[in-house]
């Protein structure tokens, strides 16, 4: 008879099936490319403007270069990928496809035209924009914390921004664009645990002046205290 520990453990699970599935499939993939010696990339990546390669939106986020761009990729994709679906199950798998896909296109328009775009780390960045942004756009305690912890961990990839021989930076830099705009537009799709204003217990805070001072007038405010004598009986004779 199965414990209640472990029939937790599986639903945790079932929510991380997706990534766990991702990271096998690109990892079949290069053992492919390197066990056959195939170019994938020639023939799968992404060739930006190029009509031929405008396939390589779907493929080349999952081609690598060589092990060392795969086991970079895999080390922060499995983390952002736990974060992503284990936290925020309701939006993970469409904030993914979405980040994915605008990723794609918007390299193929931007990006170098002189290379063949490959790698998922696109994706990385997208999902670690996402992840910070949903904070600052829920403003929930739960998502803020997450936020924190995200920059924390990957606050190293700020300078995967940043010009350089050999890596496509126009991937992150429009992956974090399409992150962000993923976490704005699911930004009111609250998890059950999320709250969207965390609530004050009554008559926890005082203040010492009406919190609408300022909106009215002296007049107003003597006309208002004068109907509310009337209304009570506490006039002056």
């Amino acid at each position: 008879m199965g414990s209640p520990k472990t029939a937790w453990s599986k639903k945790e699970w079932r929510k991380l099936a997706f990534p766990i599935g991702f990271l096998i499939l690109i990892w079949v993939i290069h053992i492919v490319k390197v066990v056959g010696g195939y170019e994938l990339g020639l023939y799968f990546g992404l060739k930006p403007l190029s009509v031929p390669r405008i396939s390589g939106i779907l493929t080349s986020p999952l081609i690598h270069g060589d092990w060392g761009h795969l086991f970079g990729n895999t080390l922060s994709f499995a983390g952002l990928s736990f974060f992503l679906f284990y936290f925020y199950r309701k939006i993970a798998l469409k904030s993914f496809f979405l980040i994915y896909f605008l990723t794609g296109i918007g390299v193929w328009l931007f990006g170098k035209e002189t290379a063949f775009h490959i790698g998922a780390s696109g994706i990385i960045y997208g999902m670690a924009a996402l992840l910070f942004w949903t904070g600052v756009f829920r403003r929930n305690v739960r998502s803020i914390a997450i936020s924190l912890v995200v920059l924390t961990l990957y606050s190293g990839l700020f300078y995967g921004f940043l010009p350089k021989a050999r890596i496509s930076y126009e991937s992150h830099i429009i992956g974090a664009i399409a992150g962000i705009f993923a976490a704005y537009y699911y930004k009111d799709e609250l998890e059950d645990a999320e709250s969207a204003k965390p609530s004050q217990p009554e008559g926890a805070k005082k203040f010492f002046l009406p919190r609408d001072i300022f909106a009215k007038t002296k007049y107003e405010r003597m006309r208002e205290e004068q109907q509310r004598r009337l209304e009570e009986g506490d006039t002056d004779h």
